[in-house]
């Protein structure tokens, strides 16, 4: 499993940084993103050896065995090391075999070869490992092993799609159609939209311990009737991108597979995605359809700028210094800063077509005040990491072409009403951060 070299063609990085890009550049980015994957596996699996683990020939031996399958199904093995729960896994193994943290457990990548086992439906033995009763094979689901000891199980893949799991004389059969819920085993469930020409599926992940990195909203596995709940506001809000936002759903897409569901904050929708598990956003339930093809549009910004950032380093150094942030409370690092600005940038964009594609006056009103307020803010803090030292030069020209977007978005002629809004929104947001960094001096 030999990574390969990659570039971006100058044409893609400048059309990203006008805050698009399209499906072409997603594409190109996730490919960066799976030799990312390799190399973070084999260091994870040269790491545990070095680190004399006790868990380092299983993790060996599963990496030989994926290396195996490389050659006959490929397909099953990108999906299988690619999906998001896997980068984070291997990220936070390899941090904790560098600290000598015991918990970590190189050996779990044995369940990511039972998975491309499954997928590319080759009928072999794979031994994965039992914790708290549970085997999680990352992308397809858990199969519950209750009162088996804290050790091993063994998978066998039917060749047809499906499995079995065995462990201490019990076994859990996993179906043909891994994504559906039979008996012990909880298949990770599909939400699908759209049409041939324009679709997407999710992965709903509520099953995986290492399905995101450390939230206060992750909840339990959902009912039927929530996964249905969702259902139903993927499909509208997506049938809303694709009639208002198609280069959004292109981007979605092309870029992000895995949903996590969130519990839902007292107002609003809560989201986030995050550079350790690429193609995967965090979200809770949306009550509404435009809220969900916003989110979408918002997040997948920050997915399409984390890998950028793996390819091409875009602030010049950590640094200390933090920085107002017109859409957050608290100070931002430069690096922070960027990916608000970015976010914001691709959010002005969303409101500019959703105002034309709004009949209802009030809901245009609110889509042009959004529409001034973040323009602007985009612009100022645009400004800020321009004139900062804080960018490489990649960084400089990206930032570059995110101004040239937002000036073609000031050109735009709004309503005085919604101006007027949106500057007492933005001078209200100010005077609360700036009321409370003072309180934060005086104490």
């Amino acid at each position: 499993m030999s990574p390969r070299r990659h570039s971006l063609p100058a044409g893609l990085f400048d059309r990203l940084a006008a805050g698009g890009g399209g499906p072409a550049a997603v594409r190109a980015l996730a490919a960066a993103e799976h030799s990312k994957r390799l190399v973070l596996l084999r260091a994870v699996v040269d790491t545990a050896a070095a680190a004399g683990h006790p868990g380092a020939r299983r993790a060996a031996d599963a990496y030989a065995l994926l290396a195996r399958l490389q050659r006959t199904v490929p397909a099953a093995v990108r999906d299988a090391v690619t999906y998001p729960a896997v980068g984070f896994w291997a990220l936070r193994v390899l941090r904790g075999l560098m600290l000598g943290d015991p918990r970590a457990d190189p050996a779990q990548l044995a369940a990511v070869a039972a998975v491309a086992a499954v997928r590319g439906r080759v009928p072999l033995r794979v031994g994965v490992p039992v914790t708290r009763g549970r085997v999680t094979l990352p992308s397809l689901g858990v199969a519950l092993l209750p009162g088996a000891p804290e050790a091993w199980a063994v998978v066998r893949p039917d060749g047809r799609g499906g499995a079995v799991v065995t462990a201490a004389g019990r076994a859990v059969t996993v179906p043909r159609d891994p994504h559906t819920e039979a008996g012990a085993w909880l298949g990770l469930r599909r939400l699908s939209a759209g049409t041939a020409e324009a679709a997407v599926t999710f992965l709903l992940d509520d099953t995986d311990p290492l399905r995101f990195p450390p939230h206060p909203r992750v909840g339990p596995r959902l009912s039927p009737g929530e996964v249905a709940a969702w259902q139903a506001v993927i499909g509208r809000g997506w049938a809303l991108l694709g009639r208002a936002h198609r280069g959004v759903a292109g981007e979605v897409a092309a870029g992000l597979r895995v949903l996590v569901p969130l519990q839902a904050p007292p107002d609003g929708v809560a989201s986030a995605t995050s550079a350790e598990a690429f193609g995967c956003v965090a979200m809770s339930r949306p009550p509404r359809p435009l809220d969900l093809a916003r989110g979408l549009a918002h997040e997948v910004q920050h997915a399409k700028l984390a890998a950028l950032g793996t390819m091409f380093p875009l602030i010049a150094g950590p640094g200390g210094e933090r920085f107002y942030a017109p859409w957050r409370e608290d100070p931002r690092p430069a690096e922070g800063l960027l990916q608000g600005a970015y976010a914001h940038l691709g959010i002005a964009r969303f409101l500019r077509r959703q105002w034309d594609a709004d009949s209802d006056p009030a809901a245009r009103l609110e889509a042009q005040t959004e529409f001034a307020r973040w323009r602007e803010a985009t612009w100022d803090v645009a400004h800020v990491l321009l004139g900062g030292g804080l960018l490489t030069g990649h960084g400089e020209r990206f930032v570059t072409g995110m101004v040239a977007s937002l000036a073609e978005l000031r050109a735009e002629d709004v309503p005085r009403a919604a101006v007027g809004r949106a500057g007492r929104l933005a001078e209200e947001h100010l005077t609360r951060w700036l009321n409370r960094a003072r309180i934060g001096v005086s104490r």
